[in-house]
């Protein structure tokens, strides 16, 4: 048991020490941006940046572990915001956001209010639903 409890601890402090790297910005754990700049796909084959985009995105994450996801479509503005942890499997380190009810902003593959980030090199999220023929959204932290 006591084992279980400290590798409980130690999987826990490693979550937290990912969650500071990602917020890191500059030495500071102020709100970090992370804005959409690529959206592809394979039915039919599309890359889209810029002004191309369908929409504008944003992530703005703080260190008290809530986001909030702005998307500008024309006149139109959705926000929707939640909380969000840091999170490991195979594919490697990202987020787990967690909206409080069910939202159109939702970018996943389930019915869950939950979408996942991964973290690929230290300035890009990949969204996570190019898994079920959905776009796959790059995003990149704002300066």
């Amino acid at each position: 048991m006591k084992k279980l409890l400290v590798s409980f601890l130690f999987l826990l402090s490693l979550s937290a020490c990912q969650k500071e790297e990602l917020l890191e910005a500059e030495g500071s754990t102020s709100p970090q941006t992370w804005q959409l700049v690529q959206m592809s796909g394979n039915f039919p084959v599309f890359t889209k940046t810029g002004a191309d985009l369908p929409w504008q995105e944003t992530y703005v994450f703080r260190s008290d572990s809530t986001f909030t996801k702005t998307r500008k479509k024309g006149d139109q503005l959705a926000e929707a915001s939640g909380t969000f942890s840091a999170r490991n499997n195979a594919e490697g380190h990202g987020l787990t956001l967690t909206y409080p009810v069910d939202s159109e902003l939702l970018n996943n593959c389930s019915a869950a209010p939950t979408e996942y980030l991964l973290l690929q090199a230290s300035d890009v999220l990949i969204g996570s639903s190019a898994a079920c023929d959905g776009p796959r959204l790059e995003y990149k932290k704002s300066k």
